[in-house]
């Protein structure tokens, strides 16, 4: 898992494979600690055609996005590449049955996405 936090606020993450639960763990930790700053951010995720997370690590990433959903309503926005078309519509069935607390979307390419985010966070 690679992790860029140079260009603050947007961070960007890619990741090939499934990443293994101590990975996991280390990302939802510095999640917490990008929230802890208090500012709006971006996270730009590329998951570089990765696998899926495992069901103990979803239950895991779903419980974090839960108590952390009050500060992620204000303070996150996230853009997801998903290059597989099909892939993508999964992603935005479930987004609708399952709505984040944050702006989020899906698109094809890192550069729209990243424009995106730009966009986003430039609004008051």
């Amino acid at each position: 898992m690679d992790i860029d936090e140079s260009a603050w606020p947007l961070v960007t993450m890619q990741w090939e494979g499934i990443p293994t639960d101590t990975e996991l763990t280390r990302f939802l930790a510095r999640v917490d600690g990008w929230l802890d700053r208090g500012e709006r951010f971006g996270l730009l995720v590329d998951p570089c055609g990765s696998g899926v997370l495992t069901p103990e690590q979803r239950v895991r990433t779903i419980g974090h996005m839960k108590a952390n959903a009050e500060r992620t309503s204000r303070l996150l926005v996230q853009a997801i590449v998903i290059r597989s078309r099909v892939q993508r519509t999964l992603f935005y069935g479930i987004n609708l049955v399952f709505p984040n607390p944050f702006p989020s979307k899906v698109f094809a390419d890192e550069g729209p996405a990243r424009q995106w985010i730009q966009s986003e966070l430039a609004r008051p």
